[in-house]
């Protein structure tokens, strides 16, 4: 498993998809931080609520789906 950088060990990665446009994303299922790649740090992160609204969407997890840990 790989842990968030900004949950002191709490919170998991997940790797998902978009439903609609099929874009892959890296979450935190604690704090919802996202990452555009496997590259997980703090200098390259993105906030889900920001990145959903942005392409029309509520921020929501069931908005998701091939949802798994890595």
């Amino acid at each position: 498993m790989i842990y968030c950088p900004f949950c002191d060990g709490q919170g998991v990665i997940y790797k998902a998809k978009i439903k609609e446009t099929q874009i892959e994303i890296y979450i935190c299922d604690e704090c919802d931080t996202v990452w555009k790649d496997k590259n997980i740090n703090e200098d390259n992160c993105e906030r889900f609520k920001g990145i959903m609204n942005n392409i029309g969407y509520k921020g929501l997890w069931s908005e998701l789906t091939e949802v798994e840990k890595i």
